[in-house]
């Protein structure tokens, strides 16, 4: 069932930035990670980032979004996971609400906004250890709806595949939960929740945990069945099926080009491949230590983060590889302005680091420790957002003097 709450909005003034936007993890519904209108920072000048502010979210972050002037980020919190709305020009916390959790897990976890609300995975209100999603007024933080479906049985429903906003609709997957229980996509109307369209994939296991794409038409995530695991695509109008591709496996990530091509982490299959995203057609494919992090897309190369940790810069048209190199990658990388922003993991590492996309060579680096919780950076108006470094859960880094 979804649930439908409603509240007065309170009045919480942002400053006011002419902007560019990060309106959910991994950018755009696409999760291509390439802010093309980032001018500010760049390969000569990102070595002399300074820490602007530091802000902490209760159990550090898992995800975070960047819009009109302020940073929604995901806590997970010691018991209970937590939303935070961050002033992004001074790091002064507007508000913060106990979410509860949304069974997604830590690794794909994501957060939108759009349409006046900020969306997050969340716990059922109506069945103890059910997973939800939820819409909040991005002003005050208040639940205005909430889709969930609990069994009251163990295990509960969840959500199966993160959130992804487009167009006025969150979609995302879940899992009903219990014995041979249904799995599916939902296209949930963004303002009220009202659910449009399901799809089910079948029962247990017929859902993959990819964060699902949008664009073209579709809707892009990963699924299985007796046999077979892989990518489906759906209709994003009415969420008919029009195309699956068998690839072993439901664990990898997906991202859509503006060139109507599917690029495809592949996970355990060992291989990036690229898609026709109107037919499902294998394009091309190339061998290496694929992960289940979406691939970044920039101007014609796309950047692989591998299971190796290593980033794979490949050509879009062909896969052919550019360059290879170890930068202790933990997540999607983001790209902006000829610069590459990377998390990374581990007490000997900085928490991000930035390079040339050009050739990979090392432009500046964060302070160590790095984190194990690596949602991929934020770029935009000439600031570095990063999360879980020494500097705090959630840092900016500018330029002295603005």
């Amino acid at each position: 069932m979804w649930l439908a709450m409603g509240g007065t909005a309170l009045a919480i003034t942002s400053p006011s930035f002419a902007a560019q936007n990060w309106v959910q993890t991994y950018l755009n519904a696409g999760h291509t990670s390439y802010n093309s209108q980032e001018t500010t920072l760049s390969t000569s000048n990102v070595s002399g980032l300074t820490l602007l502010w530091g802000q902490s979210v209760a159990g550090g972050v898992t995800a975070f979004a960047l819009d009109a002037g302020t940073i929604y980020a995901q806590g997970q919190g010691s018991s209970s996971p937590n939303l935070a709305a961050i002033n992004a020009a001074n790091g002064t916390t507007l508000w913060t609400i106990t979410t509860g959790n949304g069974g997604e897990g830590i690794s794909g976890n994501t957060v939108a906004t759009g349409s006046g609300f900020v969306f997050a995975g969340c716990a059922s209100a109506s069945a103890s250890g059910a997973g939800a999603v939820c819409a909040y007024g991005k002003s005050h933080g208040r639940l205005v709806w909430q889709f969930s479906n609990p069994c009251h049985c163990l295990p509960e429903a969840r959500v199966g595949a993160p959130l992804v906003y487009s167009g006025g609709v969150v979609y995302f997957g879940y899992t009903n939960g219990g014995s041979g229980a249904n799995e599916y996509i939902v296209a949930a109307a963004a303002s009220t929740g009202d659910v449009l369209w399901t799809y089910v994939t079948g029962t247990s296991n017929t859902l993959g945990s990819a964060a699902p794409v949008v664009g073209n038409g579709m809707v892009y995530f990963t699924c299985g069945g007796t046999g077979f695991s892989g990518v489906c695509a759906v209709s994003q109008s009415s969420g008919s099926f029009v195309w699956s591709a068998n690839f072993g496996t439901g664990t990898m990530g997906l991202t859509l080009g503006s060139n109507n091509v599917l690029y495809v982490n592949g996970g355990s299959t060992n291989q990036f491949v690229a898609l026709n995203a109107t037919t499902g057609a294998t394009l091309w494919t190339v061998t290496g230590n694929s992960s289940q992090f979406p691939v970044s897309v920039a101007k014609g190369i796309i950047y692989a983060t591998g299971s190796d940790r290593y980033v794979h810069a490949l050509h879009a048209p062909t896969g052919h590889e550019i360059w290879s190199l170890n930068l202790a990658s933990e997540s999607s990388v983001s790209i902006a302005n000829g610069v590459l922003y990377d998390d990374q993991e581990g007490p000997n590492n900085p928490a991000t680091a930035a390079y040339a996309v050009s050739d990979g060579s090392l432009l500046w680096s964060s302070p160590l420790p790095a984190s194990n919780l690596n949602p991929p950076p934020i770029v935009a108006n000439g600031i570095l957002y990063i999360t879980n470094g020494s500097c705090g859960s959630v840092c900016a880094y500018g330029l002295s003097g603005g």
